[in-house]
């Protein structure tokens, strides 16, 4: 069921293209919810800090922080850009295993969330702590999580890289080695990616934070739980409560929600549903083999892992006129890769140059895991009102024909 996307106040066709919307209400919606859900769940020490990477364009971390999220960072460019965005280095959670070290001095001198991942960063903050008398860390904690959830993680039995190994002893190693240098284990970060994003695995990770938290005797100012959840949009009303309360009912007897600090760290889970990606037909031609239809979208921008095979896709047409219907239509990017194919329509009205396609659910990571392949420049950016009324915040950056004299 695709969502409905009719207003009278937006002219799809007048935009320009290619282009992503963001419907700046459903967006904001998204972060209230989940600050909302936790904060019921857990206390108001819970937060949602928003995973950067997923999407970094500033206006979406603008509305991250003005609703009350934190930003969560992996390089020291995604924290330059926090700072830039108006966030405070305490409003930071610091996560990933390749921090330089200047930024990870400067996150531990400004009371940032950090949550060490290597063993560098081991070394850097045993380090800082003999220097200054003092430190703040949490650990990143690796688990074994496909053998209580075997098929829905993304390594499967051969395991996970990140962190450090609760059941080879390795995650003692460190917690010892750091209290040793005079450090505080101030958290744990149970991040772990999963195909399933079901609540058991959040289950599972969530029992593993409290043994750890009894086991080594720390008394943590927070549990990040990592990202990596369902949310947004109508087809998953709920999700983001029974995240927070299936995560607080098993920490809530190992740690106090009045003293602890709950982190999660949602991308897709807001960013995705609000986001469109727009763009016009530019060609339609028919081969040996079928026909094929030239548009102004890119798999590489909407299909990072090249292997979807369908999208929520509207054609509202340029030109009103009847069309035949085609048995099949290949549907193809502007790049100069045959495997630009975003999909094959089939039984479906016959698309001409001029038709406008929009595809929903295209918020995440379609703006930042891919390059920009340099054949098109980044597509224009849109904010969309509860009204449906757009507004531009990056035109398309386009280059003109020369006017120096050629065809004269």
């Amino acid at each position: 069921m695709i969502e409905p996307i009719a207003s009278e106040l937006t002219d799809w066709a007048a935009l320009e293209t290619p282009c992503y919307v963001f419907d700046e209400p459903e967006l904001r919606a998204n972060f209230a919810d989940f600050g909302a859900a936790l904060e019921q769940a857990w206390s108001p020490l819970a937060k949602a800090a928003y995973s950067v990477k997923t999407n970094p364009f500033p206006w979406i971390l603008d509305v991250a922080r003005e609703e009350g999220a934190l930003a969560e960072v992996v390089s020291a460019d995604e924290f330059a850009l926090a700072l830039d965005c108006g966030f405070t280095a305490d409003q930071v959670v610091f996560n990933g295993p390749i921090k330089p070290k200047d930024w990870l001095f400067y996150a531990l001198d400004h009371a940032s969330i950090v949550n060490l991942d290597s063993e560098r960063e081991l070394a850097w903050t045993c380090e800082y702590a003999r220097e200054r008398g003092r430190a703040q860390v949490g650990i990143r904690v690796n688990i074994d999580l496909d053998h209580f959830c075997p098929g829905e993680t993304i390594t499967g039995p051969t395991g996970g890289r990140f962190g450090f190994c609760y059941e080879n002893g390795e995650l003692s190693r460190a917690i010892a080695r750091l209290r040793g240098a005079g450090a505080a284990i101030a958290g744990l970060h149970m991040h772990v990616t999963t195909l399933s994003r079901s609540q058991r695995a959040y289950r599972v990770l969530a029992q593993h934070a409290a043994r750890i938290v009894e086991e080594e005797g720390i008394q943590p100012s927070w549990i990040d739980m990592g990202g990596g959840f369902y949310g947004g949009g109508m087809r998953n009303d709920g999700a983001y409560e029974r995240y927070a309360e299936t995560i607080a009912h098993e920490l809530r007897n190992a740690v106090d929600p009045l003293r602890c600090a709950l982190y999660v760290e949602p991308g897709g889970a807001v960013v995705c549903t609000p986001g469109r990606y727009v763009g016009k037909v530019v060609d339609a031609k028919d081969m040996a083999k079928g026909r094929f239809v030239t548009c102004e979208l890119s798999r590489v921008n909407i299909d990072h892992e090249m292997k979807k095979t369908s999208y929520p896709l509207h054609v509202l047409p340029g030109d009103p006129a009847p069309r035949k219907t085609l048995e099949a239509q290949t549907l193809c990017g502007f790049t100069c890769m045959e495997s630009d194919r975003l999909c094959v329509l089939r039984d479906r009205d016959e698309l001409l140059p001029g038709d406008t396609l929009i595809i929903d659910f295209a918020g995440a990571y379609s703006m930042s895991f891919t390059p920009g392949f340099f054949i098109q420049h980044a597509p224009a950016v849109y904010a969309r009102d509860e009204r449906g009324a757009c507004r531009l915040l990056r035109p398309l950056a386009s280059p003109s024909a020369p006017t120096d004299g050629l065809g004269s």
